[in-house]
């Protein structure tokens, strides 16, 4: 056991490759650029990034603010990052025994950033700290600096240069000051980092609580939830926080995950992405971020219990929202083809909290680049949405090519917010279009990249220990995907609501999963047996407790 920079304890692990299928594996690490040491970084190795431009000087500032017992001010953004980042914060000052702070949580009406309001409600506060914000956050930074208060932002979003907010400090390896190594953190692994620069900076004169456990379980969840690319910094972030997520057995998220039926299950990055970051972004998105924050602060079981109930239905009304969207972007393109790049809709019944989920669905499904779904809103005459784009088209840098048109934006080169008023909403659209037109045809046409061809009899136990070694999964490092030719299968049954999905016996006890498969096989009978070129990923079956793979594709790919 070593104890490391966060105070955590943790095993120093040896990994042994089986020969059976070192090969593969050899050939998947160099396919991706990998060696034995980029996955097997450790706690220790974060050590280099807490010297990070105003890491050290935010740290020695809000200490001594600490020391001064001043009124503190924590705000987030009302999604994944921006929660866990506040809720990591919160339950640092209240372990280490100071009490005087508040925490602000935006509503979904009030946009993302920092919201005046903060700002005047806490008149007396002496020091505010933004987390996944701030950094343009120009008017309410402002507002508090000239209240004589200090402002430490934690962020991680582009910076446009001559757009930054005159805060004290300002932690973004994305400034352009800022000679961070490593770029694409977000606000949680940041947060995670500025806690353990704090804990320095405090030197004694408060408690120095481990950041293992909780911490590191919040910054994987805002990690994972908020699609930054899991390599590098982030994988070891990633990492040690699903270890600590699967041996802590943190009380408010094993409610969540019981709430969400993944309790008995080795929660992996899949599960982050597809159960528990849905269900924290659904308190923001269609009621109030601050019930997730009370999750992750609360004390009492059933309190806890509740609001995890609560996060489970809220998901379940975002869901609905979600697939009302979808349809009636369906009937839209069902009854006239959408022609172009870029794909931009707006409709008055659309929430603003449920739109960016619709357009990474549209994205997925059409490969449009990007995808940007719009609420518009009938009595001020604006719209306000989300943008998606695809690999090869920066969305940020598009925006700001738009600038002119929009009343706000911000965010990736993947994703986007903006604000925009509704009659300029066809010269915006004519302009992106000419954006997407001056880029390669090719980025537009989804191609499927498999990483080798993988013969099934290759799958067992030792592939999953091996493939396990690549973990976690997620933007950057995507699960290995495989193909297989001509493999022999027998339609073992279809299944589900409206018998849309397929299971598949491949010989020797292996199964698949084809979902949303049946309408490839419709002409096959149960118990038929047929040869097809198959494209998949190997999975772990948790009910029959061994390997099984998850279809992708299927047809004749190979000549």
């Amino acid at each position: 056991m070593r104890r490391g920079i966060f105070g955590a304890q943790h095993k120093i692990l040896s990994h042994r490759i089986p020969e059976s299928v070192r090969e593969a594996f050899e050939i998947l690490l160099e396919n991706r650029g990998l060696d034995g040491a980029a996955i097997s970084g450790e706690l220790k190795d974060l050590g280099e990034h807490l010297s990070m431009r105003g890491m050290e000087e935010g740290a020695l500032l809000m200490a001594g603010h600490m020391a001064r017992q001043s009124k503190i001010v924590l705000v987030g953004d009302y999604d994944c990052d921006g929660i866990t980042s506040v809720a990591q914060m919160a339950l640092f000052l209240t372990e280490v025994g100071y009490s005087n702070f508040e925490a602000v949580i935006p509503l979904r009406e009030e946009g993302y950033g920092i919201p005046e309001r903060a700002v005047r409600e806490n008149p007396d506060a002496g020091l505010f700290v933004a987390m996944d914000c701030g950094t343009l956050d120009r008017k309410p930074i402002s507002l508090a600096c000239s209240m004589g208060a200090d402002c430490i932002v934690i962020d991680h979003h582009e910076v446009p240069p001559g757009d930054i907010a005159p805060a004290s400090v300002i932690i973004n390896p994305k400034h352009p000051e800022c000679c961070s190594t490593f770029k694409e953190f977000c606000a949680a692994g940041l947060t995670l980092l500025f806690l353990a620069a704090l804990r320095r900076a405090l030197n004694g004169t408060f408690p120095a609580p481990s950041l293992g456990g909780k911490y590191m379980a919040l910054a994987a969840i805002g990690t994972v939830a908020d699609l930054v690319p899991l390599v590098s910094a982030n994988r070891i972030l990633a990492g040690s926080g699903l270890r600590s997520i699967n041996s802590h057995n943190w009380p408010p998220l094993a409610m969540l995950a019981n709430a969400a039926g993944i309790r008995e299950r080795a929660i992996t990055a899949g599960h982050i992405a597809y159960y528990i970051g849905p269900r924290i972004n659904a308190a923001g998105r269609v009621s109030d971020g601050r019930i997730a924050y009370d999750l992750f602060t609360a004390c009492e079981s059933t309190q806890m219990g509740q609001l995890a109930r609560e996060l489970n239905r809220l998901n379940s009304e975002r869901q609905a929202e979600e697939e009302a969207i979808l349809k009636t972007i369906a009937e839209r393109l069902a009854a006239g083809p959408h022609k172009g790049r870029t794909f931009i809709m707006a409709d008055p019944a659309w929430s603003t909290g449920v739109v960016g989920i619709a357009a990474s669905r549209v994205q997925q499904q059409f490969h449009y680049g990007p995808v940007i779904i719009l609420a518009a809103d009938e009595k001020t005459a604006t719209a306000r949405g989300s943008a998606r784009s695809i690999p090869g088209f920066d969305i940020h840098a598009a925006l700001h090519q738009c600038s002119d048109l929009l009343i706000k934006w911000g965010g990736h080169k993947a994703a986007a917010g903006l604000t925009i008023e509704t009659a300029k909403v066809p010269l915006f659209i004519e302009r992106l279009e000419g954006i997407a037109l001056s880029h390669p045809a090719e980025i537009f046409t989804p191609v499927v990249k498999i990483d080798m061809i993988l013969p099934l009899v290759l799958i067992g136990d030792e592939l999953m220990d091996a493939l396990h070694r690549l973990e976690p999964h997620g933007m950057g490092n995507p699960a290995p995907l495989f193909a297989s030719r001509n493999a022999g299968f027998t339609l073992k049954k279809f299944f589900g609501k409206e018998r849309k999905h397929l299971r598949l016996g491949f010989g020797n006890g292996l199964e698949g999963i084809f979902w949303g498969g049946a309408k490839w096989l419709s002409d096959m009978s149960q118990g038929e047996k047929g040869r097809l070129d198959v494209v998949f990923q190997v999975a772990w079956d948790d009910f029959y407790k061994k390997p099984s793979i998850v279809i992708k594709e299927m047809g004749r790919f190979f000549q």
